[in-house]
């Protein structure tokens, strides 16, 4: 009962916040951008609470439990993909961003690409994200569905026993994150994610720490593990992978998480949100050291789980189960809240960007809507509702959080990345070049079952990730190359003057 009290109270402030800000949703880039009033404390953790995602206390322990410290690699890939947004793409977007008044990555790449032609580049980058999304927004889906089940599987009440199944659970998870989302807007995303950064952290800090001390300490953790597996302490892998399975397979397939950041839409918007870029270098460092603390705690959290708990069917349950073991139900509720937290985190910023791409890339660049318009707020709104029940079938079937979410990852690292860092870092690539980069690393990365035995198959790449952001990458710049004399090179992030009129307008 404790549990269901602490659960019901945490949903009713997140409802609240969202009720709350809709009174700051006047223009269209208050809804999208919050007006580009955020400080350092609220852009760097929203930023790395949107991007961890269920991912932190679902996927990543649950792979700590199962496999052991061979997930240190998508660890250090995501550390080294962490730092690079915060000190080479961040404050390279802040600026451009504010240059050309776009409210969003596709009017990024638009300003930066386009100059006048056709908006192929527009119109394939809002494709990449909504696909992308579908998956991805499921697969929080699907941990809030596991969250529930676990938690709540038989909650004794004054009425008699209660089970929330793990359907249930997602419907549950879905009512409350399109409430506060299409209400509030991206400053009720961005205030509801700092408050739930900072409960997914202490988090995965806590709980791991009370589960080493009722083990007796880190070397007893350690002598457990060894006699379960003693695979476990290894990097290769509970299965022990050696040769090219390890190297491609663990090893590489781990560290290309980082290659992901500069692709992910829900992460870079809150960089182009930031109220001062003189604050960027602060909130670099805030969002840096709460990326570390977050997930070697996260794994520490598996790690223990895998000692205290036992085998488990679904290996998703490990975080959840180990609250519910160590902790007064009150704290536990806390916990478990957290866990969902971190899916609300992300799933209500994907959402709020995949509405901004409809309204303000398809209904005002497209369709020629007025940014001041307040139609343009309620197609966002809308969108929010139509994807966020679009996703819900795709989570309807369970699966891993972890590997769901890696394939996301890939086809928005895929897709995007590389014609992000290749329009911010040089000059030397055009529209048809960022067009046809694009489509490659989408098709790769979305279709990978169907391409991958082209590229060595399951021996040499787990998803379409690597082949599809190098291929990207090449081809974004070669068809440049080629394409050169048809018009002259611009500089990074010159802008036609049509989309310089609808941005500042937007920004205004």
């Amino acid at each position: 009962m404790w549990l269901l009290i602490v659960f019901i109270l945490y949903l009713a402030l997140l409802a609240a916040i969202g009720v709350y800000c809709v009174r700051f949703n006047r223009t269209l880039a208050d809804f999208v951008l919050g007006g580009r009033r955020l400080g350092p404390w609220v852009t760097a953790i929203s930023a790395q609470a949107s991007d961890m995602s269920a991912w932190l206390l679902i996927g990543l322990p649950a792979m700590a439990y199962a496999a052991g410290l061979s997930v240190l690699w998508a660890v250090i890939g995501c550390a080294i993909g962490t730092i690079f947004n915060w000190l080479v793409i961040a404050p390279r977007l802040r600026r451009e961003a504010g240059k050309t008044g776009a409210l969003t990555i596709p009017d990024y790449l638009a300003t930066r690409y386009s100059h006048g032609r056709l908006p192929l580049v527009r119109i394939v980058s809002v494709i990449v994200i909504l696909l992308a999304y579908a998956t991805y927004i499921a697969s929080q889906f699907m941990a809030a569905g596991k969250i529930f089940e676990t938690t709540f599987a038989e909650l004794e009440t004054p009425w008699g026993f209660v089970s929330i199944g793990y359907h249930t659970g997602i419907l549950l998870g879905v009512g409350i994150i399109l409430l506060y989302t299409s209400m509030g807007g991206f400053t009720a995303v961005a205030w509801t994610d700092l408050a739930q950064g900072i409960l997914m952290v202490l988090t995965v800090l806590v709980l791991p720490l009370v589960g080493l001390m009722a083990l007796g300490g880190l070397p007893m953790l350690w002598s457990k593990l060894h006699s379960v597996n003693p695979n476990l302490l290894g990097l290769s892998g509970a299965e022990g992978t050696s040769g090219l399975a390890f190297w491609m397979g663990v090893c590489v397939g781990g560290l290309s998480w980082g290659l992901g950041y500069p692709g992910q839409p829900h992460i870079l918007v809150r960089f182009m949100a930031l109220g001062d870029p003189k604050n960027m270098r602060r909130a670099a460092l805030i969002g840096i050291v709460w990326v570390f603390l977050a997930m070697f705690g996260a794994v520490f959290l598996g790690l223990v789980a895998r000692v205290m708990i036992g085998p488990l069917v679904d290996v998703d349950h490990a975080m959840p189960a180990l609250a519910v073991q160590l902790m007064h139900p009150a704290l536990a509720g806390v916990m478990i809240a957290g866990a969902v937290a971190a899916m609300m985190s992300t799933v209500d910023s994907q959402l709020l960007v995949a509405a901004s791409a409809v309204e303000e890339d398809i209904y005002i660049r497209l369709l020629g809507g007025h940014p001041r318009n307040r139609t343009a707020v309620w197609i966002g709104r809308i969108t929010v509702l139509a994807l966020g029940a679009a996703a819900v079938p795709i989570a309807w079937n369970r699966q891993s959080v972890f590997q769901t979410v890696f394939n996301a990852w890939g086809v928005l690292a895929a897709g995007l990345g590389p014609v992000v860092i290749l329009g911010l870092l040089t000059k030397r690539t055009n529209h048809w070049g960022a067009v046809v980069g694009i489509l490659v690393g989408l098709v790769i990365a979305q279709f990978w079952g169907t391409v991958k035995p082209f590229f060595g198959g399951d021996s040499l790449f787990v998803n379409g990730l690597i082949p599809g952001f190098v291929l990207n990458l090449l081809l974004a710049y070669l068809v440049s190359l080629a394409t050169s004399r048809s018009r002259p090179f611009t500089k990074a992030g010159s802008m036609d003057q049509n989309c310089t009129k609808h941005g500042m307008e937007a920004a205004k």
